[in-house]
């Protein structure tokens, strides 16, 4: 036990440290539990107590009311390098500790053993104590469970988030490639548009110039050919509406790319509300304490 004593730790649910001060079991309470002593601004914001239950010191603070208990088990969970220990032996710091309170219990009991009226009242208020601290314990217990089961759907709502955030990511960068490479043959295509639009004029020009330098000329067949062969160049570059295709599906490739960005939107806005929705009833539903005191041992949400 004494490895774990003393070691900084995180504190599950908040963003600061600690130092365990005291690590088993509380009376009154089930399992083990491990006393922390807060750092920092933590020690003034989430500190429950001094060190002490139900009027039993545990463990020493240097700054009154910066110290908290909470399950070992839990502590272990946000610190893994923290080994596994069993309940501890270690007598809590207290002038009365619980063999002196059962040696005065049993001191009273001795002395009104003759008074049958009294053993049977003690007898009774025992068992009615017993019957409702089984009764307590057992409603925490089943707390403890179901908020173990809201915190593990919490994660798996985030888990599923994250994932979906991811898969919608990788489409998005999928889709922003295609429209950049659809983007590139546009702007080839009207490279080539504008370069065809230039030869065109070159073409008819010298096509007016060989018509009218050869109109009277008895080579008017071979300028014929070459006319001919002139106009084939020009059906062979490309056409104004193969390009007003292409520019179509470059638009619906973008229409497309739009509605699955408004639906990855929608459904990340619907995941966030149910985390929210989950988060407001785990932190909402009141805690069951066996004690009112004011240090009676807490969690941190």
């Amino acid at each position: 036990m004494s490895d774990v004593i003393g070691t900084k730790v995180a504190i599950p649910g908040a963003s600061g440290a600690g130092i365990i001060r005291y690590v088993g079991q509380i009376q009154g309470k089930i399992g083990t539990f491990a006393g922390v002593e807060l750092l920092g601004t933590l020690a003034t914001t989430r500190g429950k107590n001094s060190g002490s239950v139900d009027g039993i010191q545990y463990f020493q603070v240097e700054i009154p009311k910066s110290g908290l208990f909470l399950p070992y088990e839990r502590l272990k969970s946000v610190n893994p390098g923290l080994a596994n220990v069993n309940p501890s032996s270690k007598t809590p710091l207290t002038p009365v500790n619980n063999r002196t309170y059962q040696n005065v219990r049993n001191s009273m009991i001795n002395e009104n053993f003759a008074n049958p009226d009294l053993t049977l009242k003690y007898e009774s208020e025992i068992a009615e104590l017993q019957r409702a601290l089984r009764e307590k314990e057992k409603r925490l217990e089943n707390f403890n469970n179901q908020r173990e089961e809201w915190r593990a759907a919490m994660d798996e709502l985030v888990a599923v988030q994250q994932e979906g955030i991811q898969v919608y990511e990788d489409r998005i960068e999928e889709l922003e490639n295609e429209n950049k490479a659809q983007q590139e043959k546009l702007d080839n295509a009207n490279a080539s548009l504008t370069a065809a639009n230039s030869k065109i004029k070159e073409l008819e020009q010298s096509i007016d110039n060989l018509l009218s330098e050869k109109v009277n000329d008895v080579q008017i067949d071979d300028s014929r050919k070459e006319i001919e062969q002139l106009k084939r160049e020009l059906e062979s570059r490309p056409r104004l509406e193969d390009l007003e295709e292409l520019q179509n599906s470059l638009d619906e490739l973008e229409s497309i790319y739009q509605q699955q960005l408004n639906e990855k939107d929608a459904i990340i806005t619907k995941l966030q509300v149910e985390r929210d929705h989950l988060s407001h009833e785990l932190y909402s539903t009141p805690v069951v304490h066996q004690s009112t005191a004011d240090d009676s041992p807490q969690e941190l949400p």
